[in-house]
């Protein structure tokens, strides 16, 4: 007896499998698209085309999607938001514009207004976030209160917890565990004049209590945020000289990030200047100002991890940071890349971290000798053996690009 040809396709599958299915395309990493800088984007299109097929499969895949992508909608008075969101704090906007003010599929309404001020609120502005997101959205928005320290004093938060999704004659549920990833993340806001939780849903007072109780420890004091960095650095420093380069580049990474210095590929975001500007209370620092401490750290991080990049000779990273560095400096003394400085007026000998600098622009003219740009690590070279006059290999390198150059 013949046997019977079955035709396989996605209905033929178990439900099991197809929910599987739906989930692999579905999910919010699986729609991520990755570019330079550690930014990121979504791009449902392809994904949704699932919408389309037919009516069973989008009643099943709709069902898997709502289960994967809770959405988040922000709504502020203030235009520049949003852009700020996306650039300095690596938020990917899922919806903005037209479309964000008609979207009602979103789980949490966010309204950040000044109360104050209430002309603010003629003119709304609404992104639409992922869940998934809201960590980088709520620590954005906690280093912006330490760079503008006073600004929250003027702000209302009101989160509004919402069943998108539940017809109107049922009653809207929300599980605990959902009510904490939406709520407790802003727990990382601290000092606004006001939060107000409500919406459709009642929070769970346990909940809420947390919520409050987070937001009312303060930040961690500068001179905790030194001595963290300090431990980091040091201990970083001890991997390097074991030959642990990447671990060391690790460490040196979560240095910068306790002093609120954020490294994102090659962009560097420099968080709470006005937070360290003051007279530091606390050992080992009593007496000295924060922001200088700081500088001194960032120098010194700079330094050793030039040295873990050329240890793994990755001399374009060398030099990018490196570079990058000394070209702050340059610009700080009112000069550019452009210009022709003589080395004893480049080096600043007063400088409380020249040693550190004289490193800087030694390992940074290593690397650019190793990518055969000569002329750039000769002249960096007469300047780092300005800051550091009897450093042998610093003679040594000067003595070999200049044979080489004849």
């Amino acid at each position: 007896m013949a046997e019977t040809e079955q035709t396989l396709n996605l209905l033929t599958l178990p439900p099991e499998i197809r929910e599987e299915i739906y989930r692999l395309i579905l999910h919010p990493n699986a729609n991520r698209r990755y570019h330079e800088d550690e930014y990121t984007s979504y791009d449902f299109k392809p994904a949704l085309v699932l919408f389309r097929i037919n009516r069973q499969i989008y009643l099943e895949s709709r069902k898997v999607f709502r289960e994967l992508n809770t959405f988040v909608r922000i709504e502020t008075p203030w235009a520049e938001t949003q852009q700020h969101v996306q650039l300095e704090g690596h938020v990917p906007i899922v919806v903005n514009k037209d479309r964000a003010y008609n979207f009602e599929g979103h789980t949490m309404n966010v309204l950040i207004d000044a109360p104050h001020h209430m002309s603010l609120e003629l003119n709304i502005q609404r992104f639409i976030i992922l869940l998934d997101d809201l960590e980088k959205f709520t620590r954005m928005w906690h280093y912006a209160d330490l760079t503008y320290p006073g600004l929250n004093e003027h702000l209302r938060l009101e989160l509004q917890l919402r069943d998108p999704y539940a017809p109107d004659w049922e009653e809207k549920r929300m599980t605990k565990a959902l009510q904490r990833r939406l709520l407790l993340p802003f727990g990382d806001v601290k000092n606004v004049n006001e939060t107000v939780v409500g919406g459709d849903i009642k929070p769970y007072q346990a909940i809420e209590k947390e919520l409050r109780e987070l937001q009312s420890k303060p930040h961690l004091s500068p001179e905790h945020c030194l001595r963290e960095s300090t431990r980091l650095k040091l201990e970083g420093n001890a991997e390097l000289k074991e030959g642990r380069y990447r671990e060391a580049l690790e460490l040196y990474n979560q240095a910068w990030h306790a002093i609120h210095v954020v490294i994102k590929g090659r962009k560097r975001h420099i968080h709470g200047d006005a937070f360290f500007g003051r007279e530091l209370r606390e050992e080992p620092f009593v007496g000295k100002n924060g922001q200088a401490e700081r500088l001194l750290l960032r120098v010194q991080l700079v330094a050793n991890t030039c040295l873990a990049y050329l240890k793994l000779e990755e001399w374009d990273q060398c030099r990018f940071w490196g570079h990058r560095s000394i070209s702050m400096l340059r610009e700080a003394m009112g000069a550019d890349d452009r210009m022709t400085i003589i080395p004893e007026e480049e080096a600043v000998l007063g400088f409380p971290a020249a040693d550190q600098m004289g490193k800087i622009y030694y390992r940074t003219a290593v690397a650019c000798k190793m990518l055969e740009d000569e002329s750039e690590a000769r002249k960096l070279l007469r300047v780092a053996a300005v800051y550091l006059p009897r450093d042998e290999n610093i003679r040594r390198e000067i003595a070999a690009t200049a044979l080489r150059l004849g």
